[in-house]
């Protein structure tokens, strides 16, 4: 076996579904053994009924309970037969080449410990957290000021090189390596954990990579609710971190708890101002809504204005919703096309198969599924 790519979903199953069918895409183009690991975390939507009746090939592990993202991709990577491991979040769209520019990267004989990507929302828009810097007291108050210090801005984004930091929406690496470090931490519950993973490799003298040029969707939004929930959890979490990795001295432990805890106090009354959460795009009203097909004579259920690709290479949409078609269109297309004109427009996928598409215009938000 030589990839098995890892997915802890709770209540995604729209996401989850636009998920698999670029996964299966992926792994399609290689002539590889590979499996797809699906870890529910006690879901209440009918993840599990898709996943049964649509998606036979994954193999699915059902929790009774929520424990987690930490534990849940220990589980995942546990039941692993792959020589490599794609850890992978259920709101992300692989490009049909994704694994094999990766594994193709791991032939260059770069040692390497994890390997990242460059993920762009759902709007087109860069997401800095693809490639991060170490954290600290320091960057953490910074954030807090709304002056981010997280992001590793040294290598241009569309670059290759080493970096500290890598986002667990997409961690790529060998499953001895991930052993060796003892994969997740799994005192931290969600946030912070892949901040942890990316530094336990450094200090165990890995260097983690970041490719530039491989692109994918992260909506972002799925993964949780922002609220008081997430602040108290992201901010114990770089508490978590701290202490563990930096002093292990009490009185600086409790400094640091202090620090946190007022940190936490802070983004509660400002009702998450800062810390990334803010409108990506605040659209509300489109001039146009087109449907974009492979060809203007698909024969999908009339939802919008059709048009074709040629159509957005020759004509500049502005305040537009863009439909597209993946049933006509390729996973490439859709992700150049979100990134080619991502400006002042919103977009949505059709999942193939299925009589609705999705997509999120907001970071801190449930993204949106439409039915047709």
């Amino acid at each position: 076996m030589i990839l098995s790519v890892i997915i802890v979903s709770y209540n995604s199953s729209s996401f989850l579904e636009l998920c698999l069918h670029s996964v299966a895409k992926a792994i399609s183009q290689l002539e590889i053994e590979s499996e797809v690991i699906v870890v529910d975390n006690s879901s209440s939507d009918d993840s599990c009924e898709v996943l049964n009746n649509k998606f036979p090939f994954v193999k699915l592990i059902q929790n009774d309970e929520n424990i987690g993202f930490s534990k849940a991709n220990n589980l995942g990577v546990s039941k692993a037969k792959g020589k490599y491991i794609c850890i992978l979040n259920p709101d992300t769209v692989l490009q049909e080449n994704t694994f094999d520019e990766i594994l193709k990267f791991y032939k260059s004989n770069i040692k390497v410990g994890f390997v990242g990507c460059q993920m762009i929302d759902g709007n087109g828009m860069f997401l800095k957290e693809s490639k991060r810097v170490i954290p600290s007291i320091f960057s953490s108050f910074m954030k807090v000021l709304g002056i981010s210090k997280f992001y590793y801005s040294a290598l241009d984004k569309d670059k290759r090189g080493y970096i500290d930091i890598l986002a667990g929406a997409f961690m790529f690496v060998e499953k001895t390596i991930y052993d060796s470090v003892k994969g997740f931490d799994e005192d931290y519950f969600m946030y912070g954990e892949d901040i942890d993973l990316s530094y336990k490799a450094l200090k165990k003298g890995y260097s983690n990579y970041y490719l530039g040029d491989v692109k994918i969707i992260h909506f972002k939004g799925e993964s949780t609710d922002k609220n008081s929930v997430y602040i108290n959890r992201f901010y114990n979490a770089m508490y978590i971190f701290y202490t563990k990795h930096f002093n292990k001295f009490l009185f600086t432990k409790i400094l640091a708890y202090s620090f946190f805890k007022f940190i936490i106090s802070i983004k509660n009354l400002s009702n998450f101002s800062d810390l990334g959460l803010k409108l990506v795009n605040s659209k509300t009203a489109y001039k146009n809504t087109f449907l974009v097909t492979g060809s203007t004579d698909d024969k999908i259920s009339i939802i919008a204005t059709r048009v074709d690709l040629n159509y957005l290479a020759i004509n500049k949409t502005e305040n537009s919703l863009l439909i597209f078609d993946l049933n006509s269109i390729s996973l490439s297309e859709i992700i150049n096309h979100f990134d080619f004109i991502s400006e002042s427009n919103s977009f949505r996928i059709i999942v193939p198969n299925t009589n609705f598409y999705v997509g999120s215009d907001y970071a801190d938000k449930k993204g949106q599924i439409i039915r047709f």
